[in-house]
């Protein structure tokens, strides 16, 4: 639901700061949250998200600087900045994990794609960090936005907490705004500063051997929908490019199935093919990883079904993608076979990645 937060207004010049001060903090943000409203809180006027965004008005943003002040409370939840918003369901997200102060993910970094969160395939160096997170006072929080890569700092660090340095979305100018979860944070004092920078390049590596690269996937299915003991007869199929890590973020392609089921719960599956030719009989490891869960089918027969969502594993596994995790050994013969993976998502990112060692005859078609 969109709600306006009227006041002032905010003037903007680009590679200016673009600040307010604690009198007209979100004059004038689209406040994309029911719950989301003006309050003084710890000696400040502020913003409080529950679950949603606001975005700051006037200003487009590709590189430079974004800081900002957020008061944690001390529970569970999230609160972070977005950036480079093409819309308010596309868009880069840095946010701070309320409840993890200290720990490998208190620090996260994830794209959002047709507002699809992707933490669990982006977990690790490069995408998480530690920081120490205070409550109950104002805590300064400054992004560095450079290319494709960020720089983030928490509470006056001199040096950065989380180095990102592959955003996944592509580069350019978009809005910028901030995100909450679990009414976990108060926000004040956003100041942004753009720089002006020609587009940059980005970097590419080639996929390790083995790395399946080459994939197609299907239209979006609600899971409920679905005869997992066949491959469904009505799939169509279009080419998609996976990253330099072999990863096919599903996401950035696929929005949830439109139509849903009376007794829907939500999940969503898509289905991607990967084509390939044996010269002759073989036998091949394929190496796994996907979120949330997966059924592996080799020529429209299934081989294999596994889980790997949100603390299905253990108490504590968050569900986040791990190649290797799982492993299966396939005997193909000659000629050309189709394998394909019905990929299933519930949240936090809809993924696949799969390497086929001991077999490098095989030809990826």
């Amino acid at each position: 639901m969109r709600r306006t937060v009227v006041s002032l207004l905010v003037v903007v010049a680009c590679a200016t700061p673009i600040a307010q001060d604690t009198a007209t903090d979100f004059a004038r943000w689209d406040v994309l949250d029911r719950e989301g409203r003006l309050t003084r809180y710890l000696g400040r006027q502020s913003l409080f998200l529950d679950r949603g965004i606001a975005l700051m008005p006037d200003v487009l943003f590709a590189d430079g600087t974004i800081e900002f002040d957020v008061a944690l409370h001390g529970q569970f939840g999230f609160a972070g900045v977005l950036f480079r918003a093409a819309t308010p369901d596309d868009y880069e997200l840095i946010y701070l994990r309320t409840h993890r102060s200290r720990q490998w993910d208190a620090l996260q970094y994830t794209p959002i794609d047709r507002g699809q969160e992707s933490w669990q395939i982006y977990a690790g160096a490069g995408y998480n960090a530690a920081a120490e997170l205070p409550v109950n006072r104002w805590v300064h929080v400054r992004v560095v936005v450079d290319g494709y890569s960020a720089l983030v700092f928490v509470d006056g660090a001199a040096t950065p907490q989380l180095t990102v340095r592959d955003l996944k979305r592509d580069w350019g100018p978009g809005r910028v705004g901030l995100w909450g979860r679990s009414g976990a944070a108060n926000f004040s004092n956003v100041k942004v500063t753009p720089v002006d920078r020609p587009r940059p390049t980005r970097s590419t590596a080639a996929a390790d051997p083995g790395i399946v690269t080459r994939w197609s996937i299907s239209q979006s299915l609600a899971a409920r929908t679905v005869d997992f003991s066949n491959l469904p007869a009505a799939l169509t199929f279009e080419p998609v490019s996976a990253e330099a890590s072999g990863l096919v973020n599903i996401a950035q392609y696929r929005s949830p199935a439109a139509a849903r089921p009376a007794n829907d719960d939500g999940r969503n599956v898509v289905f991607a093919k990967a084509v390939l030719r044996a010269p002759r009989a073989l036998r091949a490891r394929v190496s796994i990883g996907f979120s949330d869960d997966v059924i592996v089918f080799l020529d429209g027969r299934p081989l294999f079904a596994g889980r790997s969502g949100y603390l299905f594993r253990d108490g504590s596994d968050l569900g986040t993608l791990t190649l290797g995790a799982d492993v299966l050994y396939i005997d193909f013969t000659p000629g050309r076979h189709d394998l394909v993976f019905a990929v299933v998502e519930a949240f936090g990112g809809w993924g696949i990645v799969a390497k086929i060692e001991d077999a490098p005859e095989l030809i990826f078609e």
